[in-house]
């Protein structure tokens, strides 16, 4: 064994006591979409934990929250829909088509990317896609806004699947509605659907306006997100009570960019791994989660260090990419979920444990029960074998058109 590996060994035996004590474990060869969520039972999914800069092992910051509501049936809520995490949704194997509530705790590209494809592809919801998310300073800056130009700029790509799809008279399922709600009012009920209660609370994140920390209040059970913010009394007195908190840390500074600038961010917009650990002492929640950390081999010890250093007990987990958490009234259970290669997962689950849908076939031209011309309706053929074939003459309006299109 190599040298640095041993020297990595006592380090890391003291990572898994000071990180995970509290918590219960089960196979950590888990299957996720193998279980049912337990009645009573919130299940919190870590889609996306990172940070804008997305790699594959750590994609920007989503989480799903399952509620069971039988042991069978389950609410689907997603805080935040960042950066690549709509794969990892994929790969939990939940059909899109039964995600259709998301919450924004602001408008950062690595907190709502993804809401373009969850619009895009999931026209097998039975009602629209609705997103709650804070008004800015000026309306041009809220989620009316943001989800007004997400629609705009899927335009084409809407109408073109529409046109196609054959939606029965009256289908609302491919389209997507904004809730703003005033980003300034402190406990601020938002939501109240179904015994699902959900409040916001304002953050501060680059000195704008708009930022929110989000509390989901179902079935005696609490779970508070802070977003991206800085330390906060007021988010202390938000999430007092909690038996779930998931609050931002950034760092360590030398894996981010230039130490100088980094360090400025963190100080300005961010908390760092201490304040976290300050935030959790303060509020005591059954399960402290920090997220939005840059995790490498090199960093677990020095953050989980830091964050010990002023929360020095109670169950603590750095959230982690595919991470599951099964919160119930009694107890915590901890694991995370391996991906199944080429497993299907999103709108286009099976119906059965068979790799492919039942009568499953390659399409051909002659499959499509829509009217399909041989001449479009601008005048392009489809092309069958035998055809004369000729170059195409250059057109010179194409050129000068082509020249503008991209002006700013």
């Amino acid at each position: 064994m190599a040298l640095r590996q041993l020297a990595l060994l006592p380090a890391l035996a003291l990572l898994s006591v000071l990180l995970y004590a509290g918590l219960s474990h089960a196979d950590p060869q888990y299957v996720l979409g193998g279980d049912v969520v337990p009645a009573n039972t919130a299940r919190i999914i870590a889609l996306g934990t990172g940070t804008p800069n997305v790699y594959k092992d750590q994609l920007a910051t989503s989480y799903l929250i399952q509620l069971g509501l039988d042991g069978q049936n389950v609410t689907n809520i997603l805080f935040d829909v960042g950066t690549g995490s709509i794969v990892n949704l994929y790969a939990t194997q939940v059909s899109l088509a039964n995600v259709a509530t998301v919450f924004l705790s602001h408008l950062h590209s690595d907190h709502i990317t993804d809401l373009a494809p969850l619009y895009a592809l999931a026209s097998g919801r039975s009602g629209p896609l609705q997103v709650w998310g804070p008004s800015g300073a000026s309306p041009d800056l809220g989620t009316n806004a943001t989800v007004a130009g997400l629609k705009a700029f899927l335009g084409w790509d809407q109408a073109s699947r529409n046109h196609v799809s054959e939606f029965p008279a009256g289908y609302t399922g491919n389209q997507i509605v904004a809730h703003e709600f005033n980003y300034s009012v402190p406990n601020q009920l938002v939501y109240n659907q179904s015994g699902v209660v959900v409040y916001s609370n304002p953050a501060f994140h680059y000195d704008t306006p708009g930022p929110v920390s989000l509390k989901l209040q179902w079935r005696n059970l609490t779970i508070t997100y802070s977003g991206d913010t800085v330390p906060l009394t007021t988010f202390v007195d938000f999430a007092l009570g909690s038996d779930v908190v998931i609050h931002e840390a950034v760092g360590p500074v030398y894996n981010l960019s230039a130490a100088a600038i980094a360090s400025k961010n963190i100080a300005l917009n961010h908390t760092t791994a201490v304040q976290v650990g300050q935030i959790f002492q303060a509020i005591q929640p059954r399960l402290a989660i920090a997220t939005h950390l840059s995790l490498r081999q090199d960093t677990y010890v020095p953050l989980v260090s830091a964050i010990r250093s002023s929360f020095p007990a109670g169950p603590l987990a750095l959230a982690q990419d595919l991470a599951v958490w099964d919160v119930s009234a009694t107890s915590i259970q901890q694991r995370r979920f391996l991906v199944i290669p080429n497993g299907v997962g999103g709108l286009f689950t099976a119906p059965s444990a068979a790799p492919n849908p039942a009568g499953y076939k390659f399409v051909t031209q002659f499959d499509y029960n829509w009217p399909f011309p041989a001449t479009t309706h601008t005048g392009l053929q489809l092309y069958t074998p035998g055809q004369a074939l000729a170059p195409l003459p250059a057109n010179p309006a194409s050129v000068a058109a082509s020249s503008t299109s991209g002006r700013h």
